[in-house]
């Protein structure tokens, strides 16, 4: 009755869910123009990467996940106070995706993309929090 389970912490498995599910949902469309002309609809979407603000609020996403694997998953023990720096990067993410849903995308409109990927970086951000406070699970330490 052995089990496998990967060495996440509860604010661990927040992060990593909600890190991977916003970035699945940057392909998503976050926002749309749609015209109809003679019953024929024509729509122009773009995803999260067509934007500076939720392109760069992606990019902060991917390096909390790879700080988390480096951490949690491979065991690394990272110097110095990692915890502030993980929740100043989850909070500036979450804050480039609701200035990205205050500024949008030209004429088009918003779409469910920036909504869900509103809901998951607001996520981010409380995994990051319960992290702050988590006892680390890394075996190796890199302090000198």
């Amino acid at each position: 009755m052995a089990s496998s389970s990967l060495p996440l912490t509860t604010g661990g498995r927040i992060v990593a869910v909600a890190g991977v599910l916003f970035l699945l949902d940057t392909f998503a469309p976050w926002h749309r123009l749609c015209v109809v002309v003679l019953d024929v609809e024509a729509c122009r979407t773009h995803d999260a990467w067509a934007t500076t603000w939720s392109s760069v609020a992606a990019l902060l996403v991917a390096v909390l996940l790879a700080e988390l694997l480096v951490s949690q998953v491979a065991g690394l023990r990272l110097p110095g106070d990692w915890a502030r720096f993980r929740l100043g990067i989850a909070a500036l993410a979450t804050a480039l995706v609701i200035l990205q849903v205050f500024v949008g995308d030209g004429a088009l409109d918003r779409t469910y993309g920036v909504w869900f990927g509103l809901v998951l970086a607001a996520a981010l951000t409380y995994g990051s929090y319960l992290r702050r406070t988590e006892a680390p699970v890394g075996r190796l330490s890199l302090n000198r």
